[in-house]
C-alpha cells in the first residue's frame, strides 16, 4: 500500500477551511486522526487520501477544491474523459482535454508545446496565492501526467518537472511523484516527456473509464510515473524470504548488481536526497503501516514481516519513523 506524506494530507484542506470546515472535522470523517495527521513524520495510506479529496468535493462541490476564484462544478473531469477517450492518440486526448478546461476556465491555463525532442505541458494558476502551499498545483500536474500514462497504458518517464515554487522542505517526496530531473522557482510548472508518446493509441473503453471515475482520484494517486531513479532500482533488490519477511542485501551486493562502486552508490543516492538506510527504512514503514492498520496483524507479526530480529528492535525503528511505539500509533486511528 502507498502513503503519502502529512504535508499533502493538510496543504489539501487549505481551500475547504478558507470556507468555514474545520480541519479536524474533515479528518475525521475518513478516519485520521487530527493530531497524527498534525505529526511532520506522519504518513497516510492511498485509501485515506482518496477519500479526504472525495469528501472535500462533496462538501465544496468543487473539483478545484477551492484553490481557484471560480469553482469547478462536480462532473467536470467525468464529462472530460468519457470526450476524450474517443481520440485517436494522446496528442489528440491532451489537446482536447486541455481546451476544454481553458474554453470554461480562465483560473487554471494548461497547454501541450511541441519543440525538438521535447513535449511539455505548461500549466498556470491565475491567483497562485490561493494555493499558498502548492498542493493542487502539484495535482493538476499529477493529474495530466498519470492520465496520460493511464489513457495509453504506458508509463510516461518525465524528463523534467519544474515546479513555480522554491524548493520545499518536502522535495524528496516530489521526487517520489514527479521522478526525473527537477527545476524550482520557475515561471511556470511544466512537465516535460519524449514527444514520441504523443502518437501512442488510446487503450481505454467506457467500462474502463467508468470504474476509473467511481475510484477517482485513487488511480491518480497510485498510477506510478515511470521511474528511473536510483533509489527506484536499489529498491527493487530487496527480496521477501521463504518465510514471507523482507530480505535486504548488504550494501556491497547492491552495488555490485548496479555495477557501480559502494562510494558511486552513496553518491549517486545522495544526489536524490536519498540512502540505502532511507530506501530501507520507507519499504519497512509503509509495509509495517498497511500490515498494522488495514490487515491488523500483532506487533510481533509486523516485525518479523519486515525483517527484525524481534518486537523490540522494531518498536525502537517504528518510533523513529513515526514519533511513536506501533501500539501508541494505533490507538491514535
Amino acid at each position: 500500500m502507498a502513503t503519502v506524506s502529512s504535508h499533502h494530507a493538510l496543504s489539501s484542506l487549505a481551500g475547504a477551511t478558507r470556507q468555514g470546515h474545520t480541519r479536524a472535522d474533515l479528518l475525521k470523517v475518513v478516519g485520521i486522526n487530527p493530531q497524527l495527521a498534525s505529526r511532520p513524520d506522519a504518513r497516510i495510506n492511498d485509501n485515506q487520501m482518496t477519500a479526504l479529496v472525495q469528501l472535500i468535493w462533496e462538501r465544496l462541490g468543487d473539483e478545484f477544491m477551492g484553490f481557484t476564484e471560480t469553482p469547478c462544478k462536480r462532473g467536470a473531469f467525468s464529462f472530460m474523459l468519457h470526450a476524450v477517450r474517443r481520440c485517436h492518440d494522446l496528442r489528440e486526448a491532451l489537446r482536447m482535454g486541455m481546451r476544454f478546461y481553458n474554453l470554461f476556465t480562465d483560473d487554471i491555463r494548461t497547454e501541450l508545446t511541441e519543440a525538438d525532442d521535447r513535449a511539455t505541458i505548461t500549466i498556470r494558476f491565475r491567483r497562485p496565492e490561493l494555493d499558498d502551499q502548492h498542493f493542487y498545483q502539484d495535482f493538476w500536474m499529477v493529474i495530466w501526467h498519470r492520465l496520460a500514462s493511464w489513457l495509453c497504458g504506458i508509463p510516461i518517464p518525465l524528463i523534467e518537472t519544474a515546479f513555480a515554487q522554491s524548493r520545499p522542505p518536502h522535495a524528496a517526496e516530489l521526487m517520489t511523484m514527479f521522478p526525473g530531473e527537477h527545476r524550482f522557482e520557475a515561471t511556470a510548472n511544466q512537465l516535460v516527456f519524449a514527444p514520441a508518446y504523443l502518437d501512442s493509441p488510446l487503450i481505454r473503453d467506457k467500462a474502463e473509464v467508468d470504474e476509473f471515475l467511481v475510484r477517482s482520484p485513487y488511480n491518480l494517486l497510485t498510477i506510478p510515473g515511470h521511474d528511473r531513479s536510483l533509489k527506484t532500482r536499489v529498491a527493487g533488490l530487496v527480496t521477501t524470504s521463504p518465510a514471507g519477511s523482507l530480505e535486504f542485501p548488504p550494501l556491497r551486493e547492491v552495488a555490485r548488481r548496479l555495477h557501480m562502486s559502494q562510494q558511486t552508490l552513496h553518491r549517486r543516492l545522495r544526489d536524490e536526497d536519498s540512502s540505502y538506510q532511507k530506501i530501507k527504512d520507507g519499504i519497512r514503514r509503509d509495509l509495517a503501516l498497511n500490515l498494522l492498520i488495514q490487515e491488523q496483524r500483532p506487533v510481533y507479526a509486523v516485525a518479523e514481516a519486515v525483517g527484525f530480529a524481534d518486537a523490540r528492535s522494531f518498536t525502537r525503528a517504528f518510533k523513529h519513523w513515526t514519533g511513536m511505539t506501533p501500539r501508541e500509533y494505533c490507538r491514535f486511528l
